[in-house]
Formats: structure tokens, sequence, C-alpha cells
């Protein structure tokens, strides 16, 4: 291969790796906000973070080859107190400052500052001639002390903080692990499929020039997310067949969860399949994901999954509970006598060892969420088999989790779970 030449001068690698970790750190800071905590991206800063009545600004720095000494801290920490002594003093009280970033090395203290450290650092020293000609070092200050009252500079000081961060292939491995814990999914699924996807949906965003544009939260990125397995287990469902997919998507979704203490919903796209068949499904998600053939939990501990046919007709719904009813499988749903509106504590009731609940049915999505609208802190996990499209629904709790699983045929869910 030819020797290439380069500039060294006009090299843009350090600035490009800058830029992508400001991004990375992004991301990270959405991972590890509130579900609708409003994250800015370049907004008064790289990233604002505006969580209930807080505002949180954040400048990123990535200087793996220059160490962090007072003359690197002075820029970006003067022009943080700048905006902070410009706000009115109640719209202080709910400001925070936040330098975070990488350095080769950091050769001053990263505590919180004092009114005095922060002069310090806000010196700057110069050589001038004096009358004889003779260079000599002056110092000069920033900020005007006549202007900036020591309250003011204190109050800034326990607004500001300093977060070291790690290099930049380290740096990113935390936030794939972040992607993993927020979703819910393996390292090796969040490494190869909802990072990538993700980066590129805070990158594009950067790119935006109203402000509201790059505006966003953690819920809209999980919406973003939403589909990026499915299109992998699609692609997966074509090319292996049908045990290998079953097994793998077992492995995947359901080997490594325990039952107790997880709400699970399965939504199942029925398409053209007759009774007959979905029964045969439903009976095994009973079988593997209900309580009711245990003698020995007990009753506060008992559980069984919630079922929707997805799009199914009133007419195949009636036919399937009928057959479910005559073959022995109890099941509840949210109709407690003819002619019922929907009752959503119907279909909450507890199962007990006199009263063997497998399934508890809702009719649609619109009944099932509404069942599920109290589960509060509890782990909820929603298994979408879908045949062309995954389900969009806006999941109820922080701790909720949708697994968008493609099958080409009703038959293949009994494999998977």
């Amino acid at each position: 291969m030819a020797d290439v030449d380069v500039d060294k001068q006009r090299e843009a690698t350090a600035s490009i790796r800058g830029y992508l970790y400001q991004l990375d750190a992004a991301l990270l800071e959405i991972l590890n906000a509130g579900l609708d905590d409003q994250i800015v991206i370049e907004g008064i800063e790289d990233f604002d973070r505006y969580s209930g009545d807080e505002i949180t600004y954040s400048q990123v720095k990535y200087y793996a080859g220059k160490e962090l000494t007072n003359s690197v801290l002075r820029e970006p920490l003067f022009k943080l107190f700048q905006h902070f002594a410009k706000l009115k003093p109640d719209a202080r009280r709910n400001r925070k400052y936040v330098l975070y970033g990488f350095y080769a090395d950091v050769k001053i203290s990263t505590d919180e500052l004092t009114v005095d450290r922060f002069k310090e650092v806000m010196e700057v020293g110069e050589f001038l001639p004096d009358a004889q000609g003779v260079k000599r070092l002056h110092k000069k200050s920033l900020i005007d002390p006549a202007t900036m009252a020591d309250e003011l500079i204190e109050e800034f000081c326990k607004a500001f903080r300093i977060i070291l961060s790690k290099e930049y292939s380290e740096h990113r491995v935390d936030v794939i692990a972040a992607v993993k814990k927020a979703q819910g999914i393996s390292i090796l699924e969040a490494e190869g499929f909802h990072y990538p996807r993700a980066f590129d949906f805070i990158a594009t965003m950067a790119t935006k020039a109203d402000h509201r544009e790059r505006t966003t939260c953690l819920r809209a990125l999980q919406g973003h997310l939403a589909g990026t397995q499915a299109i992998h287990s699609r692609w997966l469902l074509r090319e292996k067949d049908a045990a290998e997919y079953g097994k793998h998507m077992r492995r995947l979704y359901f080997a490594a969860n325990n039952s107790a203490g997880v709400v699970r919903a399965f939504v199942l796209d029925v398409g053209k399949a007759d009774s007959g068949a979905i029964c045969d499904q439903l009976r095994e998600i009973a079988r593997k994901w209900s309580s009711a053939k245990s003698k020995t939990t007990p009753n506060a501990d008992r559980y069984a999954p919630f079922i929707v046919l997805r799009d199914a007709t009133a007419q195949l719904i009636s036919d399937v509970k009928n057959e479910l009813f005559d073959t022995g499988t109890d099941f509840v749903d949210g109709f407690p006598y003819q002619g019922s509106p929907f009752r959503a504590e119907h279909i909450h009731t507890a199962q007990t060892r006199e009263r063997l609940i497998a399934i508890r049915f809702a009719d649609d999505t619109d009944q099932l969420l509404e069942a599920l609208d109290g589960v509060g802190r509890k782990l909820c996990h929603f298994y979408d088999f879908f045949l062309e499209r995954p389900l969009v629904v806006k999941l109820p709790g922080a701790k909720s989790r949708m697994f968008s699983i493609p099958i080409n045929d009703i038959s293949i869910i009994r494999r998977i779970v």
C-alpha cells in the first residue's frame, strides 16, 4: 500500500472523536434520566436536562492528549459562571452546572470549589514590559471583583461539579451497558442492534436547527428503539428452521426469566388460524407461565398470564373461550355476567388452590392496558407475537417492556415459550 501524506495540523480526528464522545454522553444522560425528563441536545450547553423544577447544564470535554489544569478548566468554568451570574436570583436556586469529561491526567483537585479556589482559577497571567522594557508577570482576573460578590461565587460553586468520565472506548462500553439496562435486553442485543440505532437517533437530532426538534426524553428513545430487535428477529425467522428459531427466541426471552413477581402479557397475532390451533398455543402458554398446576405455591405468590388475540373477530374470541372452557382450562375475562361492561377488577380475580385460573383473557389491547394500568413498580413483560407489524402501544409503568417476536405461523409459539 502506498504511503499517504497527511497534514498533521489539519487532522480532525480529535475533534470528531470529541463530538462523538459528546453524543455518547448525551445518550447516557437520557438513559439515566427519568422517563419524561426533557433533554435538550445543543441547548444552553452541550446538553441540558429539565427534571422536575431543576435544570442541569452539562458541558462535555474530551482531552485525551491534554491534562486538566487551572488553565484548561478556566474557559468552560468561566462560561458556565457567566450564564449563572446573568440569571435572576430566584432562577439560580434550581440550576446545576456540570463539566463532564476525560483528560490525559488530572493535575488539580476536582472537589467542590471554594470562593478562593474559584478566584484562583479565574486568574490569568501574562508577561508585560515594565518602564524599563523588562517583561514581568502580571495577573488579572476574568471576573470583576467589584460586580461579582463572594456570595454569588459561593452560590455558583455549590451548583457546579466536575465529573471525570472514562476514555473513549471504555465510555462507550458504559453507554452500551446503560442501553442494556434501560431496554432489559442482553449485552449482545444492546451492542449489535439497540446502541447503533440509539446513537443515530441522537446524532440526527443534534443536526436540527430548531431546539424543539433537539428535545427528547427516555420515553421517546424507547419508542424509537421499539422495533429494533423485531427487525433482526424477522431475519432470524427467515434464516433458521422452526425448531432452531424457537430455541433461540426461548433462550433470548424466556429461559432466564423467573415467573414470580413478573406480570406477563402475551399478544398473539392469530391471522387466519382457527380456534383449535389457537387453543393449542394458549394451553402451552398456560402450562409454562401459570402456577395453576402447582400444589405448593402459596396463594399470595400465584400468577397467570394475560392473553390478547390481536385483531381477532368477536366470533373467533367466543369460539376460543368456548373450547378452553370445554377442555377444562380455567380462565377469567373482564365480563362477570352477560351484558356487563368491561370490569378490570374481574380479570384480576385471584388464582387460588381452589380456583386454578390459568389465563386472564382480554378481548383487545385496550382492555389489556386498562387491566394493567395499576401494575405500578412491578415488572411487566409484553410478548408480542406478530405476523406482519409489531404492536405499538404506550406501555403502563416505568418497568414495562415490550418484546416483539415475529412469527410466520401461530404454531411456532409453543416452540418459543
